[in-house]
C-alpha cells in the first residue's frame, strides 16, 4: 500500500481541483465509501469504484452530520477514536457548512446525513 505524505504532496491540478470542483465530487449519505487505488489496503474491498484514489475534502451539506474518515497520511484521521485511528464507531459531529480538508480514501458517513467529498486523485 502506497503511503501519501500530506499535503505537500498535492499537486496544483489537485490544489485548485478542491477549490473549483474540478475534479468532480461524490454526495455521501448514509455510507461507507471505500476507494480503490494505490492507497487502498489490500484486506478491503473498494465500495465507491476502483477509479478514486482519495478525496480531498469533505463538506457538509446537512444541518449536521456525524462523520469519521481515514486518512491516507499517518495519523490525520477524523475520528474521536481514542487510539485517533478509523475504527468505524467513533465519527465526528460536523455542522453544516463546515469543510474537512485531507487525503480520506474512506469515509462513513451515517444514514440521514450528507457530506460532499471532493476528488483529489
Amino acid at each position: 500500500m502506497a503511503k501519501h505524505k500530506g499535503m505537500r504532496e498535492f499537486s496544483a491540478e489537485e490544489l485548485s481541483g478542491v477549490a473549483l470542483g474540478q475534479n468532480g465530487f461524490k454526495i455521501l449519505e448514509g455510507v461507507d465509501f471505500i476507494c480503490g487505488g494505490a492507497f487502498k489496503p489490500p484486506t478491503e474491498t473498494a465500495t465507491g469504484g476502483n477509479t478514486i484514489d482519495y478525496f480531498i475534502a469533505l463538506k457538509v451539506v446537512d444541518v449536521d452530520a456525524e462523520v469519521e474518515a481515514r486518512s491516507v497520511t499517518e495519523g490525520d484521521d477524523l475520528t474521536l477514536a481514542s487510539t485517533g485511528k478509523f475504527d468505524g464507531s467513533s465519527p465526528v459531529s460536523l455542522v453544516n457548512g463546515d469543510i474537512v480538508y485531507g487525503a480520506f480514501n474512506r469515509v462513513e458517513v451515517a444514514g440521514s446525513d450528507y457530506v460532499i467529498a471532493y476528488i483529489g486523485k
